[in-house]
């Protein structure tokens, strides 16, 4: 540590005052990360002008409660306190759904690094596993794709839309089996987890994860379909995907986002428009503190308890 570092004093350890750290919690907030960064380098300048060379993390939050509060930012005062009460005690779930191109795992490595949670596994990961352990003659709509599972239907189904649908449902069954494990794992181990991918379907995931407090999940959609199909056309100039695979299929893509938008209210998930990406992080972020303040009115607590115990 340098010694011109201001010591963070923890319950089991010590580390110095990280202005980053900080702005990525003022973010989580609500705050815009610009902003974020100049108000904790402000608080930092502020410590250092008292001369303050250690500081217990409570009285540094009880400090920073305050400090927003005196910049008229009570709302995003109130949100850090509870971000922060809840996420270092309870861990917490975090799905991100929607259909292929619709910008999942841009939202969930956001979302990420707003709230400081490390693991963050796409759903098409826990599919390469699954395809490991199940063979291709068991489950072959697994070793295809979300939009091209009903190719390898073993019934013969002449509506076409509902064959697709049931396509897609078979592709995501049994990866949802590795996504419940995960989510199991890191509840028992007492980690938070983000996992976003196309296979989350509200309709085939168990009640006991979507009733659990501790599992929050979100569907993003993105209903204008020339701007669904521009964001194949930007995404294949930064990656290897296929864009002219996406684009072919694009008709059943668009299928498949209508019926995880539908199955999603259905089931009273949270459908988020995503735009702009700004916006689109912000709204998932209210509905996160939503959800957390649920957790602590389910427990017999109030948001304005916990606040005061914060303090």
């Amino acid at each position: 540590m340098n010694s011109e570092d201001i010591i963070v004093i923890g319950k089991k350890i010590k580390m110095p005052f990280s202005k980053g750290i900080l702005a990525r919690s003022l973010t989580a907030a609500g705050l815009k990360p610009s902003v974020a960064y100049k108000l904790a380098l402000e608080i930092y300048e502020m410590l250092k002008k008292e001369n303050i060379k250690e500081i217990d993390k409570d009285e540094l939050r009880r400090r920073v409660y305050y400090f927003l509060i005196e910049k008229n930012y009570e709302e995003i005062a109130k949100r850090y306190l509870l971000w922060r009460a809840i996420l270092n005690k309870k861990p917490i779930s975090i799905l991100i759904g929607g259909a292929s191109g619709v910008g999942t795992s841009t939202i969930a490595f956001e979302l990420a690094s707003r709230l400081g949670i490390s693991s963050v596994i796409g759903t098409d990961s826990i599919r390469e596993v699954m395809r490991k352990v199940i063979s291709r003659e068991l489950v072959p709509t697994l070793y295809e794709s979300s939009y091209t599972a009903w190719k390898v239907l073993r019934e013969e189904i002449k509506d076409e839309e509902k064959k697709y649908i049931i396509g897609f449902e078979r592709h995501c069954e049994s990866v949802l089996v590795g996504v419940e494990g995960v989510i199991d794992r890191a509840l028992l181990e007492g980690q938070s987890v983000i996992i976003e991918g196309t296979h989350l379907v509200p309709s085939l995931i168990s009640n006991k994860y979507l009733e659990s407090p501790n599992v929050i999940f979100i569907t993003l959609t993105v209903s204008d379909e020339k701007l669904h199909k521009m964001r194949f056309y930007a995404r294949g100039k930064v990656s290897n995907r296929p864009t002219e695979r996406y684009l072919r299929h694009f008709k059943i893509i668009r299928i498949i986002n209508k019926y995880l938008v539908n199955t999603s209210k259905k089931k009273g998930i949270p459908v988020v428009e995503n735009i702009n990406i700004s916006k689109t992080v912000e709204e998932c972020l209210n509905i996160i503190t939503e959800k957390l303040k649920r957790i602590l009115e389910m427990e017999g607590g109030r948001v304005e308890d916990i606040l005061e115990e914060s303090l």
